[in-house]
């Protein structure tokens, strides 16, 4: 597992990104269009814990915040979970304080 995070663009365009990777078995690319849907589940899967929901409510999580959520996979090369937000503007630059 890889945690990775860098800042992208300036002003109102910036934008922070985070990438999440794994070295599993990866997520077919039949499967990457449908993994984000709520309880969706991989083949093969029937034995892990979970109901599906986990990536369809992270991907509602970072849409509200109008970031999005994406995936970069190949079977058996693993996969990376990228989630890219708009990052809020610097401090402006403080008012002066009035003469007293």
């Amino acid at each position: 597992l890889a945690v990775q995070g860098h800042r992208d663009g300036e002003g109102d365009a910036a934008r922070g990104e985070i990438r999440v990777s794994d070295t599993g078995p990866g997520v077919a690319a039949a499967e990457q269009g449908a993994i984000f849907e709520p309880y969706y589940r991989s083949e093969g899967t029937a034995q892990a814990p979970g109901v599906g929901l986990g990536l369809a409510i992270s991907r509602g999580l970072v849409e509200q915040m109008d970031g999005e959520l994406l995936l970069e996979s190949e079977l058996g090369a693993g996969t990376t979970f990228i989630i890219r937000l708009p990052l809020a503007a610097g401090p402006s630059e403080p008012a002066d304080a009035p003469a007293g």
